[in-house]
């Protein structure tokens, strides 16, 4: 903890001893333990505090039986490859109008994807009945005024 080994703790306790002199010294260390002791109550009331709004110990014992290998990124891209249930034709349909939506008439590139991963699609590059290409061919119309 905080690169302190044994033989500086006892370099400290000594220096300590020179410093405040053997009257004070027994006195600062009651108080020391005093404020170890509020310490350990306090990080013991608000654990249990923590517990009881979450509704989940955290325990050592509780956490250790967790599978923690379900949460390996392998495992997950892996899972997600051997996928079986893809999305539906319908659901597809949906997404390509909704990204038709988006598009602005006179609009060069299409984002696609998740904001971690985005994907950027010319928009001459999808077929000519896309409602993408086609929102983007739109003519521009000014406004008003």
């Amino acid at each position: 903890m905080f690169g302190l080994t044994f033989e500086k703790l006892f370099l400290v306790a000594v220096i300590a001893g020179f410093v405040l002199g053997p009257q004070r010294l027994p006195g600062y260390a009651h108080q020391l333990a005093r404020s170890a002791r509020t310490l350990r109550r306090f990080v013991e009331s608000t654990r249990s505090a923590a517990e009881r709004e979450m509704g989940v110990p955290l325990d050592r014992t509780e956490w250790q039986s967790l599978n923690l290998r379900q949460y390996d990124p392998r495992r997950i891209v892996s899972d997600a490859l051997h996928d079986t249930t893809g999305s539906s034709p319908a659901a597809v349909d949906d997404e390509v109008i909704e990204e038709a939506r988006r598009v602005r008439p006179g609009q060069k590139y299409l984002v696609s994807g998740p904001s971690s991963h985005p994907r950027r699609i010319r928009i001459d590059s999808l077929a000519e009945d896309d409602p993408r290409r086609l929102a983007a061919r739109a003519p521009v119309v000014s406004p008003p005024g």
